[in-house]
């Protein structure tokens, strides 16, 4: 016990245990930063019928102010649709606005292969399709086919190749 008191009262003992635990709480800060960026948010356009903006910044996005539109446009085109489900006060949802909707290469495969719909989860029916797609972190991505079925999932924000791989998964899913 003597010993144990003489310790705190040497100095460099002092100093290398406050030196851990500075590197201990930048490390702690550090994670608690990461796991913020990847957790995610919510939202959505309401406009009557469907309509696909051009956007030379990042992924067409359709604007409806219902699922069912989209669905019929899916069964029209047999395309898959990408439901980005988001909030407007989502940080992790603008940097995938900002970082991977706008990587050329994403925004071309992602255009070409599927309607992209937005979906704001505290607007109007967006409440109910976050609801009905167990939207509980944003942003959540769902692939759906044109039934409304669930081709792949994520919760949380992504990056450009995991978009990707999320993307090919739904490919794989819906078949021929």
């Amino acid at each position: 016990m003597i010993k144990l008191l003489c310790n705190f009262t040497d100095v460099r003992y002092v100093l290398r245990k406050t030196q851990s635990m500075k590197i201990s709480i930048h490390l702690f800060l550090g994670l608690c930063l990461v796991s913020l960026l990847l957790s995610g948010c919510k939202s959505t356009d309401k406009t009557t019928g469907v309509e696909t903006p051009i956007s030379p910044s990042g992924l067409n996005f359709v604007k409806s102010d219902r699922l069912s539109k989209v669905l019929e446009k899916a069964s029209r085109t047999d395309q898959i649709v990408f439901m980005d489900i988001y909030t407007t006060w989502c940080a992790p949802c603008k940097l995938m606005d900002e970082y991977v909707f706008t990587d050329p290469d994403t925004r071309k495969f992602m255009n070409e292969n599927f309607i992209n719909y937005k979906v704001d989860a505290e607007k109007g029916n967006g409440q109910t399709v976050a609801t009905m797609y167990g939207a509980s972190t944003y942003p959540t991505l769902v692939f759906i086919d044109k039934n409304g079925r669930v081709l792949a999932r994520r919760q949380g924000a992504t990056t450009i190749t995991e978009l990707k791989n999320l993307a090919q998964e739904a490919l794989l899913a819906k078949g021929p």
